[in-house]
């Protein structure tokens, strides 16, 4: 086995299957980047702090931007039996310099502050993958014509049929649920987007650390202070586990919907041929294999957050092994996640509604019988409960007669007989389902005005979290652009203070003309709602 960077307190190599158990190195693969980030980061604030040789950091930081150039070449492999990302990178700066020169890059450093680290680091390039998934989505399902205005859809509550709705409507509710989605990555970003590094083991250190030099150059928003819980915290883990499960479960209820309506018996909607699969047998299927898929893996979403809840409510503060157990599930949710919102985009942009279809369902389902009710309100002065009694009277006289509210005629003679006549033309208009779609003109209703208020309310939502996007990801890409220049200056013998302060001050000028954008944004969105 090979020499451990722990074993000079041992007498004794583990054994392989125990490297087999504890090695992280499959999952690790995925921390690469940001291991060789923060290393540099690391090793220029220690030549900057003069806590290790400047000829030192200056060779350690040639040798891991020579690493960060085979990463990027595909070129760099992790050794299993190093167990672990860091142990790996570190080893190799070793080989490469000797222990006397490469030994120093882990001075003021503890795995348990680098796992923290790295990992926060994945975690906000997947959460900004997963917000413009979702953004991708909702502007997909917010581009409908405005034919769709007056598509009719019945609307349903407890499975049954409730009252009409239009293609549009259905698509905005679907939207507005999605941009709460983006709201909670976003949240979930805010919370990783902290540094711990600096916290070591979980006490600090003695050595006079710059944890803001960093943070800053790992494109950190803030520094998460107390090294205890800055290296004992999953918090921010879970958090973001839980904004994808609840994203699952909404991705879940539309394609059930998807299944539901594409079927023979409802055929309100058909997915389009790439997005479905046929039957071994049976010739003339059709199944939605795409949107059962999205229900089936909202459990991989749900297990994640079931899992991560269970590792960490028995460990005590400080790092123990029970917390490596976050990142294979957590990577599990995360593709999972982001898959099922990029596959259902495509899925929505092919889908075709029966609306001809969703009419007639409506007439025969009794589906506008509130607007009789309301009607016998608002032109008759009946108290709204004694109207619903007169209508549920109707209806109930319909169906033993085998009739619809298609029936006007018959509709006409036993209102006339519940002693509330109404004439056939009023009602045959009160009981179209357009009608009753086009009345709903409360905000958030189904009439064309309102959904159309509510799509561009949507927009501007949506319009601001993707400008918080595109600026979170040109900040941490000028980050990584601004530590990899100023490391290979100071690798070439430029003055580590000189540098470093230039790129302190270009990036805080970077996050300061973000911080304005992002505010000029806001005001404009708050204008526009007002």
């Amino acid at each position: 086995m090979t020499e451990k960077l722990w074993g000079g307190r041992f007498e004794e190599d583990i054994t392989r299957d125990v490297l087999d158990y504890t090695l992280t190195t499959d999952v690790d693969v995925r921390l690469v980047f940001a291991d060789l980030w923060q290393d540099i980061a690391h090793v220029l604030m220690l030549g900057r702090q003069g806590i290790i040789p400047a000829d030192n950091a200056r060779k350690i930081l040639a040798s891991l931007l020579d690493l960060h150039e085979k990463h990027e070449n595909g070129e760099l492999r992790l050794r299993p039996e190093l167990e672990d990302v860091h142990f790996n990178i570190e080893q190799l700066v070793i080989d490469d310099l000797g222990r006397e020169v490469g030994g120093h890059m882990h001075t003021a450093r503890s795995r348990n502050d680098q796992v923290s680290t790295d990992t926060r680091m994945y975690l906000r390039r997947a959460l900004l993958e997963a917000i413009d998934a979702n953004l991708e989505l909702i502007a997909e399902l917010l581009s409908f014509d405005e034919q769709d205005l007056l598509a009719i859809l019945p609307g349903y509550t407890h499975s049954q049929a409730a009252q009409p709705v239009s293609v549009g409507f259905w698509k905005t509710a679907h939207a507005s649920m999605l941009l709460r989605d983006v709201e909670r990555l976003r949240a979930a970003y805010t919370r990783a987007d902290a540094s711990p590094l600096g916290a070591c083991a979980l006490a600090g250190t003695s050595f006079p650390l710059d944890r803001d030099l960093t943070a800053r150059l790992l494109g950190f928003g803030a520094v998460l202070t107390h090294a205890l819980d800055a290296t004992s915290a999953r918090d921010h883990v879970i958090e973001a586990a839980a904004a994808f499960a609840i994203g699952s479960n909404n991705l879940s209820r539309m394609a059930e919907e998807v299944v539901m309506w594409s079927g023979h018996e409802y055929s309100l909607v058909e997915v389009s041929d790439a997005y479905a699969t046929g039957s071994s047998i049976m010739p003339q299927k059709k199944n939605p294999v795409v949107a059962e898929l999205t229900r089936g893996r909202a459990g991989r979403t749900a297990g994640t957050l079931v899992q991560l809840l269970t590792m960490a409510k028995s460990v005590t503060l400080g790092y123990s092994c029970d917390l490596q157990e976050d990142k294979p599930f957590l990577w599990q949710a995360i593709d999972a996640y982001t898959a099922t919102v990029r596959i259902t985009t495509g899925q929505t942009r092919g889908l075709r509604f029966d609306t001809a279809r969703g009419e007639k369902l409506c007439w025969d389902n009794f589906s506008t019988a509130t607007e009789l009710a309301n009607y016998l309100v608002s032109d008759r002065d009946l108290p709204f409960r004694e109207a619903h009694h007169v209508t549920g009277s109707l209806v109930g006289a319909l169906i033993k007669e085998g009739a619809t509210l298609r029936d006007v005629p018959l509709a006409a003679r036993i209102l006339v007989d519940l002693g509330h006549p109404v004439p056939e033309t009023v009602l045959a208009d009160l009981l179209a389902p357009r009608t009753a779609v086009t009345s709903y003109t409360s905000a958030g209703g189904t009439s064309p005005q309102s959904v159309s208020a509510v799509r561009e309310e949507l927009l501007r939502g949506a319009g601001t979290h993707t400008s918080w996007a595109e600026e979170a990801r040109t900040g941490l890409d000028h980050a990584l652009t601004t530590t990899l220049a100023t490391a290979r200056k100071v690798a070439d013998g430029a003055d580590f203070a000189a540098e470093l302060e230039s790129a302190v001050g270009a990036l805080a000028s970077s996050t300061a003309a973000t911080a304005t954008t992002a505010a000029t944004t806001a005001a404009t969105t708050s204008t526009q709602g007002a």
